[in-house]
């Protein structure tokens, strides 16, 4: 063993003892731990100080105090295949070793074992259970360390701790949950899973939308503190259906129903126990290990100067709130008020693509953010906008389909823009990929402008609509809501990071509907995409359920209630919807158009959210086997949203998967810091 490897194992073995030793530290009646739980804790506690990204712990999945090896990546002399051969070696050595010690009897002659057999002879030494290593040689697991991440996540904090805590005692929560972000998001509110979580608090859409906005326009869950605001509900929330931080805590990972239904199903409410014999579908490990991972960050950001000694933290952001009396756009508003755009941004990151672009307006009533100056007074300037610049309603989109012969110049010339717009818009690199039947997103039209502006609003600010308003407080969240992510037709872009996607059209009651192309270029040279809406404006009252749809959404875009849905399709109040199914819709609120046009616009910010941070590199074809489920292809085996699936393989039905057929797999990689801090290596 090289001396490098000498000193991985040798701090992996004293850190352990030093938790040994101080084992209630951060334990106590509020937050209990169990011994299950405990070596989970002083796993992760390991891992979110000693280990960084360029190592790679070989463990045990269920008992994480087996560890076999750590492996250090950092030798950049070696090519990244040459570095990552040898913790395949290391690997394929210990399961080796596993499968020679099953079928072995007790008592076991170490002298006839090899030095790695004997090493992972010891390690097991605890448990009895004579199928031990032939359990073991299923449930060994790869885990890179991310004590550089916490540490970034660390400093972040100390912009939001102390607010954040504020809120979460005004709710009479115990404060010490803030510390729940280290593990979500490391206190980056730009976070953005592979599956569509996203903010500091880690949302998804169908969770976030029972206690925030969020639309094509606005997505609260980028808010932090708007976010810590839904998360605090939800977690007094599960607090008060579970009854017990450990579960609740559990809860806000694997979902309410899922820690209820493992409670009944074993009569227990100690998470040990469950952690241990409950076998739900999604009952995986980052659900087993999210609540020792909190006790671990919690540990380690209230004693962080034994961790990271000298570490400075960030400080709370200094800024003045502006409710806005009426529509306006953000281009008019930053360039009345004199601020620097990006500024204005980065204290409002609710504030999505569509309004920086002014595709959008910002909504009246909308709590905006403006740098704290002296002698700033937002209300005076705001007074001092021409009427026509204020509006009562937000912006309604156009659009024009390409065709044949078309170029971007002649179009522009037709709408009274540039082409600079229009790229901008569009997302469009190269002027020259235009394609027959394309749709273009047109600018609002300056005559427009004249037309739909009203008399300056009044100084007296009126509270924003909130779409969940009217949503009962309490909501079912199942596994289900934390493993996708949706969208329903798509181009991605590396260069751009987002999306066009076909929409309705408004105007003369024609919608329009069509496939949109746009290139994707990166490092390894994957080529374009073209995928075209697989679901098509409702010809009758019936509709297929899409990826990540959930009973609330159709109905808000429906402009109905959810129970008149459910009464609609007797589906009972404990009941999901499930991708594919077939559902009877009420259009007698809004037009088919409309339902199509929200419903396209839903599933394009998604997919704009996705392809901002992350690209897809490369495919690989993977068999079905028995069993499989597209569930089980995008969480335990790609890491990829449903939607991502259905692009890749449009001709195949993924509902309805067989044993040896063949499915393209995307490699997915991350462009921005959105992995949280129990991102697996394998």
């Amino acid at each position: 063993m090289s001396k490098r490897r000498t000193w991985l194992a040798t701090a992996w073995v004293v850190a352990g003892l030093w938790m040994a030793s101080s084992a209630n530290t951060w334990a106590d009646e509020v937050f209990p731990v169990s011994p299950q739980v405990q070596h989970r804790v002083d796993f992760w506690i390991k891992a979110f100080t000693i280990y960084g990204r360029q190592h790679v712990i070989i463990h045990d999945t269920d008992h994480l105090n087996v560890v076999y090896d750590v492996i250090d990546l950092g030798d950049t002399t070696l090519s990244k295949r040459t570095r990552w051969s040898r913790v395949e070696a290391t690997r394929q050595e210990v399961r080796a070793a596993l499968k020679k010690l099953s079928l072995l009897s007790e008592p076991v002659d170490t002298l006839k074992l090899n030095q790695r057999e004997r090493q992972v002879y010891r390690l097991w030494a605890f448990r009895s259970n004579p199928k031990k290593f032939a359990t073991a040689e299923k449930n060994i697991h790869l885990q890179a360390g991310v004590n550089q991440l916490f540490l970034k996540g660390l400093k972040r904090s100390g912009r939001y701790l102390d607010t954040m805590m504020t809120v979460f005692r005004q709710h009479g929560l115990p404060e010490d949950l803030c510390y729940l972000p280290h593990v979500e998001s490391a206190f980056n509110y730009r976070a953005y899973s592979k599956l569509g979580a996203a903010g500091i608090w880690q949302f998804t859409r169908s969770t976030g939308r029972i206690y925030m906005k969020i639309d094509y326009a606005i997505d609260e869950r980028f808010d932090p503190y708007l976010a810590t605001e839904a998360a605090a509900k939800l977690m007094r929330h599960n607090h008060s259906e579970l009854q017990n931080w450990a579960l609740a805590i559990t809860a806000y990972n694997h979902g309410k129903g899922g820690m209820l239904r493992a409670k009944k199903q074993l009569n227990t409410d100690d998470l040990g126990t469950i952690i241990e014999y409950y076998n739900g579908r999604a009952f995986g490990f980052a659900s087993k290990n999210f609540y020792a991972e909190f006790l671990a960050a919690r540990h380690v950001a209230k004693n962080y100067h034994q961790y990271f000694p000298d570490v400075e933290m960030e400080t709370p952001v200094a800024y003045t709130t502006f409710e806005v009396p009426s529509y306006i756009t953000f281009d008019a508003l930053v360039k009345k008020f004199k601020l620097d755009r990006d500024v204005v941004a980065e204290l409002n990151p609710s504030l999505r693509r569509p309004i920086l672009k002014s595709a959008r307006r910002i909504p009246k009533g909308f709590k905006l953010r403006l740098p704290a100056m002296p002698e700033f007074d937002p209300q005076t300037l705001y007074a001092q906008l021409p009427a026509a610049e204020k509006y009562d309603t937000q912006i309604t989109d156009r659009y024009y389909r390409v065709e044949q012969g078309d170029n971007l110049g002649t179009i522009a010339r037709q709408f009274g823009t540039t082409v600079e717009t229009l790229m901008d818009l569009n997302d469009i690199s190269n002027p020259r990929r235009l394609r027959a039947g394309q749709l273009l997103e047109l600018p609002i039209p300056a005559s427009s402008a004249a037309t739909t502006a009203t008399k300056p609003a009044p100084t007296a600010t009126a509270s924003a609509p909130h779409p969940a308003a009217d949503k009962p407080a309490v909501a079912q969240v199942t596994p289900r809501d934390t493993v996708t992510a949706t969208a329903m037709a798509a181009v991605a872009t590396a260069d751009t990071s987002l999306l066009n996607l076909a929409r309705a059209q408004a105007g003369n009651g024609k919608t329009i509907y069509g496939p949109v192309q746009k290139e994707q270029k990166n490092g390894n040279g994957f080529g374009d995409w073209l995928f075209e809406v697989n679901f098509e404006a409702p010809a009758s009252n019936t509709v297929i359920v899409q990826p990540e749809e959930t009973i609330g959404h159709l109905a808000e875009w429906l402009g109905t209630s959810a129970q008149r849905l459910r009464d609609l399709n007797r589906i009972g109040s404990g009941e999901n919807i499930q991708l594919g199914d077939k559902l009877t819709v009420d259009f007698s609120r809004v037009t088919a158009a409309e339902f199509h046009r929200r419903r396209l616009e839903f599933h394009r910010s998604i997919q704009e959210d996705f392809f901002s941070n992350y690209r897809i590199d490369s495919t690989r074809t993977y068999i079905i086997k028995s069993g499989d489920s597209i569930w089980y292809l995008c969480n335990r085996v790609v890491s990829a949203p449903v939607w991502l699936l259905q692009r890749l393989n449009k001709n195949q039905d993924l509902l309805k998967l067989r044993p040896g057929q063949e499915l393209q797999l995307p490699a997915v990689t991350p462009i921005t810091e959105s992995s949280v801090l129990n991102q697996e290596t394998s």
